[in-house]
């Protein structure tokens, strides 16, 4: 996900689908009340974005399922995310309505909220079966799986496969982390 941006005001969902739900310049995602505006991405949350999608798009050729990049709304519960990849098998109009795959790409700004409030609001989607999140300044991702009872297996080497069991597909950390520049950390 994008970093996010508060707008501080509690509003209700319906005034939340009325009036911000349907905005074309700025997508905002619904939480708890709080509308929250996304704000730009980096290069490296970009290019691991479109990796995850351009692989995932081509796996799924032939299959009923679509994928999705960063623009398709999920609800879930009573609030509303614009993951960054999600594969969805009965998509309609602009929202996903049975997702069974969210990508998240983790950023400092939406660390917490991905591995916390998401989580927990995903794994209440009956159709949602895996959830994974990828770091963007280091190599790692982690999955989480319906079938494992969300526990988190991590994903840490180049040569590490994902397997996506509820489409059939496969990722491997090199593909997602390809044309990635990671900046060395230094120590104060």
């Amino acid at each position: 996900m994008n970093a996010l941006t508060q707008n501080p005001s509690q509003i209700s969902e319906e005034d939340y689908l009325a009036r911000y739900a349907q905005e074309s310049d700025t997508r905002y995602e619904y939480i708890n009340g709080e509308i929250w505006a996304m704000a730009g991405a980096s290069r490296n949350h970009n290019i691991i974005a479109g990796n995850v999608y351009a692989a995932l798009h081509s796996q799924l050729k032939n299959h009923p399922c679509q994928a999705f990049i960063s623009d398709w709304c999920v609800q879930a519960q009573h609030n509303y995310y614009y993951p960054d990849v999600v594969i969805d098998c009965q998509a309609q109009g602009n929202s996903a309505s049975q997702p069974v795959l969210i990508i998240e790409v983790l950023s400092d700004s939406t660390r917490q909220t991905d591995l916390t409030l998401k989580l927990h609001d995903y794994r209440q989607i009956p159709s949602l079966q895996e959830y994974i999140v990828l770091e963007q300044d280091f190599m790692a991702a982690l999955a989480y799986r319906r079938s494992d009872g969300w526990k988190a297996t991590s994903y840490t080497q180049a040569s590490d496969t994902i397997s996506l069991a509820s489409i059939g597909c496969t990722l491997s950390l090199a593909e997602i982390y390809a044309r990635v520049e990671f900046e060395e950390k230094r120590a104060v």
